[in-house]
């Protein structure tokens, strides 16, 4: 039970004493059950026995009528007797009616069913009887009357009130069984009832007592006790002892003194890092003047530092501006002399474009004069062909030695033509011998004004690197110039800080030193078992 919440507990304690007044209802509600179930039996019986004496009434008066029928002799009161039994008749119609339907519901027994019908053949056997009687009666026939009445009538009559007297026995026997059961109920419910009664009794003592123990357990004490001894430590008295239980190590009180026990700890190492910050931002502050001086020192030398390097890079800009128009002058040489080189290359490539346009020409030259001695050739035949033909042949034989004479004429053109071309293939070789050399020189000169262009750009970059990193150098020093301002400012302010610290270490000790860390002079143990009864004593330092 300890592990379950006080909610939980109490919960359970109420639930068992709720379902024992619910089981306590219900055995009531089954008992006045049981007690209406057998009144509602004593009820009907009583109706059917109301019946069965009516019933027994009426033929007990409609025997008496006859009897009187039988003796009267005046007419008026024969007729008084006759009107009685026709009465009775309706009376006894009505009551068997009624127990008919009365017998009709649920319960009822077979002996009553059997006794019914042996009353309703009964009657089945007499009311001709009775009926016959009357009409004898009225014809003043009291003579026959009188035989009637003892052979006939009073023999089934008497089985007829048998059968009635036994059924009412019957139902006033079913009454008293229905009362004594009632009783017995009655007895049985109410031992049950008080005996659940205790029960709930004791269940809910008991509960309380297991409540109350547990809940104190876990307390470890009286509620009251607690709450006093939190606000002590609540004030700051951690001195405060907290009497505990041998062996109790869960409870609310040990918690408590696990509490104090913590705070103390911290409290204590809080009063002792209170001193160190005290004592460390003193050294911190001496430590600070000390670097603020120095740090003075380091900003003068840094100054100067600063004035030697903007002299330095003054001369190296100079000496790089130098190096740079040098250098354009290296890239404008270089580009004439490769422009040069280009005209030159162009007029080598234009020579050997002559050179291959003269030898495309000596082929077609070759070309012309096979075509010129194959017509001189073409000719000839013709013209011996023309002699063949004789006179037919002759304007043949004229065009033919035209056409030989043009084809000498183009092979001796051709052959002319052979001696310039070779002429000047032979000139735009040499031309071309002296192209070649002058190229040759052109590609060294421009090779030479290249590798001083090279050795131009190098000092150029050589010259802007060092330019760039006496800026950067510059730039450094000028950075360490403003952080060790910065530094100077900084120490100013971890100086005003250490100091401002060393305040607020003060302020910490005075303000830890509300609590009270040291155990009292006297701090009896109280020794108890929380329970009922209990009782624990607040101990607070003098």
């Amino acid at each position: 039970m300890n592990k379950l919440k006080v909610s939980t507990r109490l919960a359970l304690g109420f639930a068992s004493v709720v379902v024992l007044l619910v089981v306590i209802s219900l055995v009531g509600v089954w008992g006045m059950s049981t007690v209406k179930g057998n009144l509602s039996d004593i009820i009907v019986n009583n109706q059917q026995g109301s019946m069965v004496d009516q019933m027994n009434t009426s033929v007990r008066v409609r025997a008496l009528a006859i009897r009187n029928i039988a003796l009267f002799q005046d007419p008026a009161l024969i007729k008084r007797e006759i009107d009685r039994i026709k009465v009775q008749e309706k009376s006894y119609q009505e009551a068997r009616t009624k127990l008919a339907k009365l017998f009709e519901q649920p319960g009822t027994t077979p002996k009553e069913h059997e006794l019914f019908d042996r009353i309703a053949q009964n009657a089945a056997e007499t009311e001709p009887l009775l009926a016959q009687a009357v009409a004898l009666a009225q014809d003043n026939k009291t003579a026959e009357v009188t035989s009637l009445l003892v052979q006939k009538i009073r023999p089934v009559q008497a089985k007829w009130l048998d059968n009635l007297d036994e059924l009412g026995s019957f139902e006033d026997k079913l009454n008293a069984q229905a009362a004594a059961d009632s009783d017995v109920t009655y007895s049985g419910i109410l031992t049950t009832t008080w005996t659940l009664v205790a029960a709930a009794v004791l269940l809910a003592l008991g509960a309380a007592f297991l409540i109350v123990r547990s809940v104190l357990r876990q307390l470890g004490g009286e509620p009251a006790h607690a709450q006093e001894l939190a606000a002590q430590i609540a004030q700051g008295n951690l001195a405060v002892t907290i009497p505990l239980t041998k062996g109790d190590h869960s409870s609310l009180m040990a918690s408590l003194e696990n509490m104090r026990a913590q705070l103390t700890s911290i409290v204590d190492g809080i009063k002792r890092s209170a001193e160190s910050i005290s004592t460390a931002a003193g050294q911190i502050a001496v430590g600070n003047l000390d670097l603020s001086r120095r740090t003075e020192e380091q900003a003068a030398s840094l100054e100067e530092t600063a004035s030697s390097m903007e002299e330095i890079t003054s001369t190296v800009e100079q000496n790089t501006q130098n190096a740079g128009q040098g250098n354009q002058l290296a890239r404008s040489a270089s580009l004439h002399a490769q422009k040069g080189g280009e005209v030159v290359e162009r007029v080598v490539d234009t020579m050997k474009d002559i050179s291959d346009s003269a030898n495309k020409i000596t082929e077609i030259i070759s070309t012309v004069e096979g075509i010129a001695f194959q017509t001189n050739i073409l000719a000839l035949n013709a013209a011996v062909e023309a002699a063949r033909a004789g006179e037919q042949g002759r304007g043949f034989a004229v065009v033919a030695t035209e056409v030989r004479s043009l084809a000498q004429r183009s092979a001796s053109a051709a052959k002319e033509i052979r001696g310039l071309i070779e002429s000047s293939v032979q000139h735009v070789g040499a031309g071309q011998k002296l192209v070649d050399e002058a190229g040759q020189t052109m590609s060294q000169v421009v090779q030479s004004i290249q590798q001083v262009n090279d050795l131009m750009s190098e000092i150029t970059a050589a010259s802007s690197e060092q330019s760039s990193g006496i800026s950067q150098i510059n730039i450094a020093i000028s950075q360490m110039d403003e952080v060790t301002q910065q530094n100077a400012a900084l120490v100013e302010e971890s100086a005003s800080a250490a100091q401002s610290m060393a305040q607020q270490a003060d302020s910490l000790r005075q303000a830890v030193s509300v609590f009270r860390i040291e155990p009292p002079a006297l701090a009896p143990l109280v020794s108890r078992e929380p329970g009922f009864g209990s009782t624990t004593a607040l101990l607070s330092p003098a």
